[in-house]
């Protein structure tokens, strides 16, 4: 069962309140009804919600209220930070460094040791540089089945897996690589979609779409070992060896603990133009994630660290038109084998996996 939280501390706060005061809920309650909103401070820059490259220079602009004057100061923070404290009506913000995506301005004036005014805004934050535009070689081509509708693919000490979706047809694979023949399989149950899957230690971990639930196996056995739960649709997934990076079709990338598995960060992706949504399968490769953006050729490469986007690779015409059958999909599935190198790619029922190498356009 999935817990709304807002319901239950908003429950909880109730409960509070009008348990609170030796049980005399219409005083706490008459003293809530006189609470009123502060007045609001007027930003004239940044517009709330600005997209800004990062390293830009952002002047922060504002004016009090009618009503709001002499007051005894001003205090600026900038993503829970102090950066400013004073009566100047203006401060320069430095976004050099910051992580991609949406950042917090609060203004407050304060009067009297209270705060007499406030206002709460935000900035996004986009990469300063234009991705690295790649292409690719084909070096090898392996058979694929056709029946496999490729939502995770990953290698394991030279063994490759891959994880199928729609309904009544997604499993938890182990693939031979150079017959495309399925060695072993589990079917996952009919009212599953499966998605994502990644290997960490002697376990696997794999998602489903839209049923908010995760999997988690034993790696040699393929016996489950227990379920979670996720507050998103289940997408792409991926390990660094030390946490899971999922992604649910935004441009956003969860990262979980492992062993709690719970959201611990949030990655968000942005090029030097906007936000990179529908990012699909996840492969962690020399310390970049690499994802399938659904719907197109393109892979991107991003910086963990930063979600700034350093590159696409256009993967145009790879699986040529004479392949094509009724039932091939999209470009999705990428597999990295660290033991020698190796990239592969793939699409859902595809008749083919290939064996690339990538370089600069």
């Amino acid at each position: 069962m999935i817990v709304n939280l807002g319901k239950l501390l908003a429950v909880s706060v109730v409960s509070v309140i009008f348990q609170s005061c030796d049980g005399n809920s219409n005083k706490v309650a008459s003293s809530a009804e006189e609470i009123k909103a502060l007045p609001l401070i007027e930003m004239s820059s940044p517009k709330d919600g600005e997209l800004i490259a990062e390293g830009t220079s952002v002047p922060v602009k504002y004016s009090l209220p009618e009503g709001v004057k002499d007051v005894d100061s001003t205090v600026i923070s900038f993503n829970g930070k102090v950066v400013s404290r004073g009566t100047e009506p203006a401060v320069v913000i430095q976004t050099t460094g910051l992580k991609m995506g949406r950042q917090e301005i609060k203004i407050e004036a304060y009067k009297g040791g209270a705060v007499a005014a406030e206002k709460y805004s935000s900035i996004s934050i986009k990469s300063a540089n234009k991705p690295t535009q790649y292409t690719y070689n084909v070096l090898k081509t392996y058979p694929h089945d056709t029946r496999a509708y490729t939502q995770g693919l990953t290698f394991d000490n030279n063994i490759l897996y891959e994880g199928t979706g729609q309904k009544g047809e997604s499993e938890l694979r182990i693939v031979d690589l150079k017959s495309g023949a399925v060695k072993k399989s589990l079917q996952l149950p009919s009212d599953i979609f499966g998605e994502g899957i990644a290997i960490l230690g002697d376990k696997i971990f794999q998602l489903s779409w839209q049923e908010q639930r995760g999997f988690v196996y034993d790696k040699r056995s393929f016996e489950k070992l227990r379920e979670f739960m996720y507050p998103c649709e289940g997408w792409g997934l991926t390990t660094d060896g030390t946490v899971l990076f999922l992604s649910d079709g935004t441009n956003v990338i969860r990262v979980f603990d492992p062993e709690k598995l719970i959201e611990i960060s949030r990655i968000e992706v942005y090029d030097d133009k906007s936000s990179v949504a529908y990012l699909n399968e996840l492969e962690y490769i020399n310390g970049e994630i690499w994802a399938n953006i659904y719907m197109t050729d393109n892979i991107a490469r991003i910086d963990p660290k930063t979600g700034q986007v350093l590159g696409y690779i256009d993967f145009k015409g790879l699986l040529p038109k004479a392949d094509y059958g009724p039932d091939t999909d999209v470009l999705n599935g990428i597999a990295y084998n660290s033991h020698t190198g190796q990239l592969f790619v793939t699409g859902k029922k595809w008749p083919k996996l290939f064996e690339i190498k990538v370089q600069k356009k």
